[in-house]
């Protein structure tokens, strides 16, 4: 607001002191024509004889120049004796040569009802061997111009206090439309915590940067909120998954402290049950540090060239001695000879793409049955849904009961089984599926579940 005013104040300032100096260089200029008019005119004139210099300063008389604009007065006088040669008024005293510049004469009660306030312009002369001074003024107190120049301080003066207030009012105007939306955002930022993230910063609907911003943090708390929910979940299921067995472990402890450590046959089963339930807090742990570990970049993928036909032969015979009654079917129809001398060549890490395989024949294995039909396959990608010509496609299919329809969104996420009582019916710990996911994140590949017809489930590797 004060910005404001002092701008328009010290504009109008300016204006009026440039307007002040082209009047003054136009006043200047006419009071200079003036006196060398008058100089011209007292020198034909005293040519001719017109011109009577009395030396009695009484008895000269006004001397009229019609060619001189009725508001210029002039006086002549002798530089040496201060002689007065001619004047148009008598009371104009002895102005002193201004060397080529126009001044401003005051003399405060100079008559009995005011001040004497001219602006004038004096220049030497050599007048028949005298040397003379013409001096010529205006009167300054009634120039309109000059008494504009003189009230207008004044006036400005008087035009702060309106200035200030219509300035405070618009600039209250703007800013309570520009910092509003800021300060609902801030509100509403600091009522948000941990627990209520998806509480949205309002939005002011103009689409301009605040909008923006708010749009912005919105998405950005979105996926702090998602974080913090998987975390929870993750933690709560880490929490549900070691309490398990720490709880079979305490209970078999006990029982064996109680009574069953005299029973050789209770005694071998509980140790048995303690050691199992190790191993299944060893697998969850290991298989959290591995996790951790690829997502972190502390291990990274050995690239090399694979034959996927060799790898899908290496895992169909591994499993063949730890689950005999699955049938495998290798499908090697989407690739040709082009794609490969043995098979389809890729460039990938072996290990973890044979780890990936693993996890999904394991899980076919696990929740479709001993006795299933498990097919491992690869074909080129069209480009049209993976969105690259060069892709490949690796797949792994069984003939199980498939997936449900509300657990395919999230058959990846960790700790999760479809049952909904989260129960340890089927074995594992939960984390296969999410190892395959972080493990080809790691290779640069995409991993997708579904379904095939007429039921079972499959999962594809785009890479």
């Amino acid at each position: 607001m004060f910005i404001l005013t002092t701008s328009v104040i010290l504009l109008s300032l300016c204006i009026l002191f440039f307007l002040r100096s082209l009047v003054r260089s136009n006043q200047k200029e006419g009071l200079v024509n003036a006196a060398n008019g008058v100089y011209s005119v007292i020198t034909r004139m005293y040519e001719n004889g017109e011109l009577i210099i009395s030396e009695n300063a009484d008895e000269q008389r006004p001397l009229i120049i019609p060619e001189l604009p009725y508001f210029i007065s002039f006086i002549i006088y002798d530089t040496d004796t201060e002689e007065i040669i001619a004047t148009n008024d008598p009371f104009l005293p002895l102005l002193k040569d201004t060397k080529g510049k126009a001044k401003r004469y005051l003399a405060k009660n100079f008559f009995f009802d005011g001040d004497l306030d001219v602006v004038y312009y004096a220049e030497s002369f050599e007048f028949y061997g005298r040397k003379i001074v013409v001096a010529v003024s205006e009167n300054n107190e009634k120039n309109f111009l000059n008494m504009i120049f003189t009230k207008l301080p004044f006036a400005l003066l008087f035009m702060i206090i309106p200035i200030l207030i219509l300035s405070f009012f618009e600039s209250l105007l703007i800013t309570k439309n520009t910092i509003n939306p800021v300060v609902k955002i801030t509100k509403t930022a600091r009522t948000m915590t941990t627990e209520n993230l998806d509480g949205q910063l309002p939005l002011s609907g103009r689409g301009d940067e605040i909008d923006e911003l708010s749009r912005t943090i919105n998405d950005l708390f979105l996926r702090i909120k998602a974080d913090f929910d998987r975390e929870r979940q993750f933690s709560s299921d880490v929490s549900h998954e070691l309490n398990t067995p720490l709880t079979v472990i305490s209970g078999q402890a006990n029982l064996l402290l109680r009574w069953g450590k005299d029973k050789p046959g209770q005694l071998e089963k509980s140790l048995l049950a303690i050691k199992d339930e190790a191993k299944s807090m060893h697998a969850i742990i290991e298989n959290l540090l591995q996790i951790s570990r690829v997502e972190s970049g502390r291990v990274k993928p050995q690239i090399s060239e694979v034959s996927v036909i060799d790898l899908l032969e290496r895992v169909k015979n591994e499993f063949a001695a730890v689950a005999p009654e699955v049938e495998f079917v290798i499908d090697t129809s989407g690739v040709n000879e082009s794609d490969g001398a043995v098979g389809a060549l890729i460039n990938t890490d072996p290990e973890m793409l044979h780890q990936i395989l693993t996890v999904l024949v394991s899980n076919s294995v696990k929740f479709a049955g001993e006795k299933c039909t498990v097919k491992l396959g690869i074909e080129r990608s069209d480009g049209k849904e993976a969105g690259d010509e060069g892709q490949f496609v690796i797949y792994e299919s069984d003939d199980g009961p498939g997936i449900a329809e509300e657990t395919l969104p999230h058959v990846f996420e960790r700790f999760y089984r479809g049952d909904e009582a989260h129960t340890r019916s089927a074995g594992g710990c939960g984390l296969g599926l999410a190892i395959a996911k972080t493990l080809c994140g790691a290779l640069g590949a995409e991993i997708t579940a579904g379904n095939v017809e007429p039921h079972g489930a499959k999962f594809s590797i785009a890479i």
